[in-house]
């Protein structure tokens, strides 16, 4: 019986094939499409020109390095290495840029050259075109922050209050060692100032001086053991010494500003602060950052990095920069207790927003059944005149105004209490508003999306620890990860995909 297989001598699975172009094998709703149309509505080339060098090759399409740049932030591939080779091996990117094959320093020279000091602009274009396309209701703003830590070492951390002491120190080093140079160069009639405090040229004139008295008597620097060091070599190496230790104190210092207590070496910008995650459980401090973000709609309108270890210090200049970008302020700009206080309750009220943001003892001055039965509970005192009649009837005395703003009264027990009346003031409008059908379903609103946009940051796309060092690198590194964030959110309510 004769076989019936058909040998097929000349076919070869690997052949060339129609169709060469490779955009009719991405589906319709792939998410580079989605990106391609969205980039399309963008103006990107004005943040993309330069002077081109006119020596060497021409490099890469700008045009096309941001496109590689934002889809792999889309798809959350951050590695430089990671897109060199996401552009050689994935079907969509190849499509997308022309089949552009960057090496990853070539992607490092395109985000120094050109994303640096555009980026924030291309994010907040970004987010006009959402705003418009997906009819964002700005007026509604969800704030939060997180501390996410800083890529410096966790051991190498510096205190302002250590190198204040230790400068004090020194201090008293230098007088000693000065004291022995006037004793040194009396019969000379020089005299060197004794201070209390010492700056670093003062020091440096001394080391001048001294260097030259080395230079005159020719004295030749000598170390090791069995040489005998000279006493202007001895001099000169103790202020040489202190000299740089206070240079080293003093920039410490300036660095770490009049706002922070501590720095990390490895990463200036960096304050050490109390983390969730603490992976010994001890309270550990770390060296990172203090993330706020505003979320309406889903979408990431705007961001911020800021140094503070509390959030309540942030609202201010973080508003402030939500109007530099877009114009205006929102009309709900709405917080948690971290945010509420007298001094952001000024704030808000005077640029004609409204006060939905609890303060710290929200919870109990609404729900804590015995503060609220107290007698004495601030928010049932009835102003009589300068006194305050509680609602047992009995009369809270004014005795003064502290220093801390406050008026203090006297009660019938003898104790006393302080009050604020503008302070009272803003908390009632405050339990007012979120306790309103709108501030109930605002607050349901906060939880559910800003909480939600720093999840899906910190467990899907796994973002818990910076890459880049400095403040300015920190927010660049940010502001990819917003972008890649909205780009993805656009594509997923587009096609309606349940996260």
């Amino acid at each position: 019986m004769s076989s019936t297989q058909l040998n097929q001598v000349y076919f070869n699975a690997k052949q060339l094939k129609l169709p060469l172009s490779t955009g009719i094998l991405i589906p319709f709703d792939s998410e580079v499409r989605t990106f391609d149309e969205v980039f399309s509505k963008l103006e990107v080339k004005k943040y993309l020109k330069t002077e081109r060098d006119p020596r060497g090759r021409i490099g890469y399409d700008p045009v096309n390095m941001l496109k590689l740049i934002l889809f792999c932030q889309m798809e959350n591939i951050t590695s430089l290495r990671a897109m060199e080779k996401a552009a050689r091996n994935d079907l969509r990117i190849m499509w997308l840029i022309d089949e552009l094959q960057p090496t990853h320093q070539a992607i490092k020279d395109f985000m120094d050259r050109y994303l640096i000091k555009n980026l924030e602009a291309i994010y907040y274009d970004l987010n006009q075109f959402l705003i418009e396309d997906e009819h964002i209701d700005v007026e509604k703003l969800y704030i939060d922050g997180t501390k996410i830590e800083a890529n410096a070492n966790k051991y190498t951390f510096i205190w302002k209050k250590s190198l204040e002491k230790f400068r004090d120190k020194l201090y008293k080093k230098i007088t000693k060692q000065i004291k022995v140079l006037n004793d040194t160069y009396q019969q000379m009639d020089i005299f060197f100032p004794v201070y209390d405090i010492y700056e670093v040229e003062y020091l440096k004139r001394i080391l001048d001086f001294l260097g030259r008295e080395l230079k005159k008597q020719g004295t030749e620097f000598v170390y090791g053991k069995g040489q005998r060091k000279t006493v202007l070599q001895r001099d000169y190496e103790h202020i040489k010494d202190y000299h740089l230790k206070l240079l080293e104190y003093n920039d410490f210092i300036k660095t770490i500003g009049p706002n922070r207590n501590s720095c990390a070496r490895t990463d200036h910008d960096a304050t050490f602060m109390h983390m969730k995650e603490d992976h010994m459980r001890n309270s550990q401090l770390k060296p990172g950052y203090n993330v706020q973000i505003g979320v309406s709609d889903e979408y990431i309108l705007h961001l911020d990095i800021y140094q503070d270890r509390n959030d309540y210090q942030t609202l201010i200049p973080f508003l402030e920069g939500y109007k530099k970008a877009y114009g205006s302020y929102p009309l709900y700009p709405v917080a948690d207790a971290g945010y509420g206080g007298l001094m952001n309750y000024r704030y808000i009220t005077a640029c004609n927003m409204q006060l939905y943001q609890k303060y710290s003892m929200y919870s109990k001055d609404t729900s804590d059944k015995k503060r609220m039965n107290d007698p004495y509970f601030s928010h049932d005192l009835i102003k009589d005149k300068k006194d305050y009649i509680a609602k047992n009837g009995e009369r809270l005395t004014y005795l003064y105004h502290n220093q801390r703003g406050n008026d203090v009264y006297q009660l019938p027990s003898g104790k006393t209490k302080e009050i604020n009346d503008e302070n009272i003031a803003y908390q009632k409008e405050v339990i007012k508003n979120l306790t309103s059908p709108l501030g109930i379903e605002l607050r349901t609103q906060r939880s559910i999306q800003v909480e939600g946009a720093f999840g899906v940051i910190k467990e899907a796309m796994k973002f818990r620890r910076f890459k880049r060092r400095g403040i300015q690198n920190v927010k660049f590194e940010l502001t990819l990860i917003a972008i890649g964030y909205n780009l993805a959110k656009y594509h997923k309510k587009k096609y309606r995909i349940i996260e």
